[in-house]
């Protein structure tokens, strides 16, 4: 069996509230389906994230549907589990699961295990921080079930594994049932792989298709997995999108801020993008003007779809400060609220459970997953 490992598409997401950005998410899922219909798969696994929200708009329904019917009608099946960004806090059916009714994909998140083939695939749904206990024990139970079948078996979770990031881990590789010979993961979006000495496959992080909000600005690659499950072992190829629009981030010192930006703009033309670029530059230096980092940056500004820039007032000790200062914007976030509320748990609580739900405009489910979290006292009696 050959299949295609894809997860955090993020369908409908609009970074800047750009309809150019929210159309590079689309045309980075068309690649990916392109891909798996040119490399004649046999599947494609969703590994969670499939929209932005959890009750998206017509475009990114109507942009998956044609994804799943141009692979069905070349005999390509798509398995999907669920992460948090497609179920709803709020009582409801998540979207993606409709397809899955309609009999257009299938749902692997259930628990139950799904053959294609000889080849088992078993998935499970994005599990809070406060369930993480019920899913390790299931993770158990799929384990006896992976032990007693014969041939190839995948597993498809959508969670975070400190070993890959430790601010965003939710979880250790140690959890992981290790009857299975590849691991197929969601939740972080950068992509990566390992491989444990007590798992009997690669763990994989395809990464999300494109730059969504919460990932800042940088210089970053996107992409998915190809895999290849007709050896003794996995083999996996990350495939490079390549129709991303590029994204950079500069530093600028504001004393020189016209020869920079002037060097800055000579290199982005250099690059003959096809897309115009994302720029962000942090300017630092002392008394900036606003005025006048906007004049300067005016050519910037024609060059880019989205040019942003932060002024970062230098003191004394500022470069040991920003020395070492976090380039993870959430982890950043994350250092000031556990100094500000003084407790880790709840840190974690407003920064990965309940800031995501409010960059997505999601504000029912945000009071609503606050409330949740009150009546079943997951902090002690502290405000979350």
């Amino acid at each position: 069996m050959q299949f295609l490992h894809t997860s955090d598409t993020h369908l409908g997401c609009a970074q800047f509230d750009s309809r150019d950005r929210e159309q590079d998410v689309y045309e980075a899922f068309s690649e990916v389906v392109d891909t798996a219909v040119k490399d004649k798969v046999d599947a494609v696994l969703h590994a969670g994230d499939i929209f932005h929200v959890p009750r998206p708009g017509g475009t990114p329904l109507v942009k998956l549907a044609d994804g799943i019917k141009n692979l069905g009608d070349k005999g390509i099946k798509f398995y999907f589990t669920l992460g948090e960004h497609d179920i709803s806090r709020v009582t409801g059916t998540p979207s993606p699961y409709v397809f899955h009714k309609l009999g257009l994909a299938t749902y692997v998140g259930g628990e139950k295990p799904v053959l294609h083939g000889d080849t088992m695939i078993l998935g499970f749904p994005k599990a809070r921080r406060s369930e993480i206990d019920g899913l390790v024990s299931s993770l158990k139970q799929a384990d006896e079930a992976a032990s007693r079948h014969a041939g190839k078996k995948v597993l498809v979770l959508h969670q975070g594994l400190s070993e890959f990031n430790r601010w965003a881990g939710e979880m250790t590789a140690n959890d992981l049932p290790p009857n299975f010979d590849y691991y197929a993961m969601g939740h972080l979006h950068d992509h990566g792989l390992k491989r444990f000495d007590r798992l009997h496959g690669p763990v994989c992080y395809p990464g999300s298709i494109d730059p969504t909000p919460g990932e800042g600005v940088k210089e970053t690659k996107k992409g998915f997995y190809i895999v290849d499950m007709s050896g003794a072992e996995a083999s996996e190829d990350w495939v490079e999108i390549k129709s991303s629009r590029q994204q950079y981030a500069f530093d600028v010192d504001y004393w020189s801020i016209r020869e920079r930006a002037a060097s800055i703009a000579d290199e982005v033309r250099s690059k003959g993008h096809v897309k115009k670029p994302v720029l962000f530059l942090k300017v630092r230096g002392e008394g900036i003007e606003n005025s006048k980092v906007t004049s300067a940056f005016s050519d910037l500004i024609a060059l880019s779809l989205h040019c942003g820039w932060e002024a970062v007032e230098e003191r004394p000790s500022a470069d040991k400060l920003f020395a070492e200062r976090p380039s993870d914007v959430r982890q950043e976030i994350f250092d000031l609220a556990a100094r500000a509320l003084g407790d880790q748990a709840v840190a974690a609580f407003a920064v990965k459970e309940l800031l995501p739900l409010l960059e997505a405009g999601e504000h029912e489910e945000a009071l609503d997953l606050v409330y949740s979290t009150f009546e079943a006292s997951r902090f002690k009696g502290d405000a979350p």
